[in-house]
């Protein structure tokens, strides 16, 4: 009997100690847990995947040659390692008489004079920028013996033109230079014109470049929309525009004494429709 209390005794104190070597390793373990959570949240968040590296980082690639693109460099704005334009004339002065000043376009704007040179009977036109109007017909009039300082080069259509840079005539000299900005914008005026189209302007190619009306205002438009109402401009077809009218610009010589009046369009009425142009 005494056997059999002693062995149940022994059995209980082998599982009590089972039992509390158990919970010691429960909280062994739940606290070893939680101190690798703190030191997972410590360390820095591990690299997304991706392709490896292939080496360490090195220094930035050096600029294409030239300098950046757009500048001097390969671009827009500039030719192969050089500055904007880059291209270098053989300039050549021509002397002779100055025996006439033309306008060559809508607005009535001088932008060319023809000079007679010295030992030639062949007389030349030559082009300038409307800006230097003012300047070139008062240093040289219709009879002046001048000098043309400039390059030869062929135009669109194949054909060799001198490119004006400066003429001196006595004593004075007008060179290429470019327009003086006005201190305040120029005031645009709006403009409706009616009529029926009495003539079309025509550039070097034959194409439309801009409509004369029945009332002797023109009418400019832009050349995609004279592809798209060509079949409707025409000699005799009735008209109405709303846009914008040209007003003179500083530094122009008018070839007639009462200004020209040019609408550049923004609306038409043509052939029963009326189109917005853009």
């Amino acid at each position: 009997m005494k056997e059999s209390i002693a062995t149940a005794a022994l059995l209980a104190a082998v599982l009590a100690g089972t039992t509390a070597h158990a919970q010691q390793t429960v909280v062994k373990t739940k606290t070893k847990s939680a101190k690798n959570a703190k030191a997972a949240a410590a360390l820095p968040p591990a690299p997304l995947a991706g392709p490896p590296a292939s080496g360490p980082a090195g220094p930035p690639p050096p600029p294409p040659a030239g300098g950046p693109r757009g500048e001097n460099g390969p671009g827009p704005k500039g030719g192969p390692g050089g500055p904007k334009g880059g291209q270098v004339h053989v300039l050549s002065d021509v002397r002779g008489t100055l025996t006439s000043y033309q306008a060559r376009n809508d607005e009535q704007v001088y932008d060319a004079f023809v000079l007679r040179p010295e030992g030639s009977a062949a007389p030349d036109t030559i082009h300038f920028p409307r800006h230097l109007g003012q300047q070139l017909t008062s240093a040289a009039k219709a009879g002046s013996s001048i000098t043309v300082s400039g390059f030869r080069q062929a135009g669109p259509d194949g054909r060799s033109r001198f490119h004006f840079v400066s003429l001196t005539s006595g004593g004075q000299t007008v060179r290429d230079t470019p327009p003086v900005r006005p201190t305040t914008p120029l005031a645009e005026e709006s403009a409706t014109v009616r009529g029926t189209i009495s003539q079309l302007r025509r550039g070097p190619k034959g194409e439309i470049k801009s409509l004369v009306l029945s009332d002797q205002s023109i009418l400019q438009l832009p050349p995609r929309a004279v592809e798209q109402l060509a079949d409707k401009l025409t000699t005799g077809a009735s008209i109405e525009a709303t846009g914008t009218l040209r007003g003179a610009h500083a530094g122009e010589a008018l070839a007639t004494t009462t200004p020209t009046r040019v609408v550049r369009a923004e609306t038409l009425t043509l052939g029963g429709n009326k189109y917005l142009v853009r």
